[in-house]
Parts: C-alpha cells; structure tokens; sequence
C-alpha cells in the first residue's frame, strides 16, 4: 500500500529509503513499541493477581483521589472514559472497587474496597520489581530525561 504512496506535492513515488526512515524516526510508532515492551513487564508483574497495568493505575487512582468518576478518572489516566467504564465494570464485579451515586445522580463514583485495598497492597511489591527491571533497561538518568519530555505531552 505504501509502496504506491505518492506526495501530491513531490509527484514522485517514495523510496525504501523515506519508507526506513519513517520506521525509524515515527514519534507514535517507537513511544507505541516502546509502550508494548515495559508494558509487558508490567503485566508479567500482576498477572498472578489477575489484574492488568491499567487496573493496577486506575485503583492507584481511586487510593489517591477516592470518589472520583469514571470522566475523572479518564483524565487522571489519560484514558477515554469508555475504557475507564469496562476496566471499573470489571473491577466491581471482583469486588475490588464500589460505586456510589455522585452528587449528580447520573455520574457514578467509585471508590475501593478493602478487597480492592487488599489487591493494591500487594500489587505494590510486585510494581517496584516490575519498575526496577524496566528502569535498568532504560537507564535511570534516560528515564529521567524521557519523563521530562513525555510530561511536556500532558501540561
């Protein structure tokens, strides 16, 4: 498909070369890779505990910031609220966190259970071995530096 992309403006077709670099330099193509490869590190980490790495962050969520609904918690996260509603779904039906009505009777809070803190509890051990490993295959002052610019992203 990309072998027959052509720039309306150059009127010449791309080479292999243009097509590397696009591999190479893509800004959402390497932070996405980059995000698969520690995420996995993440996710070996709580398997045994049955919940993913957004779970793990939407219940540290709800530990610092209980009560908050499901918009909240979308942009706490840096999430859709479509997401945030399947994965807070998931974790009522597990007991893990409750819904309250909020103030406004169509917005729905959430906030953890003592099984929910119970999970979070022992989730944090196995979240500093995961963060150990992933910060010594990133290095620990690069990692200081790509936290930096990705927080630019979010301000």
């Amino acid at each position: 498909m990309f072998a027959h992309a052509v720039d309306k403006k150059r009127k010449e077709r791309f080479s292999p070369e243009d097509f590397e670099e696009i591999r190479d330099e893509c800004v959402g193509s390497n932070i996405g890779r980059a995000a698969r490869i520690v995420g996995r590190i993440y996710e070996d980490a709580f398997r045994d505990v049955g919940i993913s790495s957004p779970q793990f962050g939407l219940l540290v969520a709800l530990q610092i910031d209980p009560g908050s609904s499901a918009g909240d918690l979308a942009e706490i996260l840096g999430s859709d609220p479509s997401t945030v509603s399947r994965n807070t779904e998931l974790l009522v039906k597990r007991g893990l966190i409750r819904v309250e009505p909020g103030e406004d009777r169509r917005v729905r809070t959430y906030f953890l259970t003592d099984a929910g803190d119970q999970t979070i509890q022992s989730c944090v051990p196995r979240w500093k071995s995961a963060q150990r490993t992933a910060l010594k295959q990133i290095g620990r002052a690069s990692w200081r530096d790509i936290r930096k610019s990705l927080r630019r992203l979010h301000t």
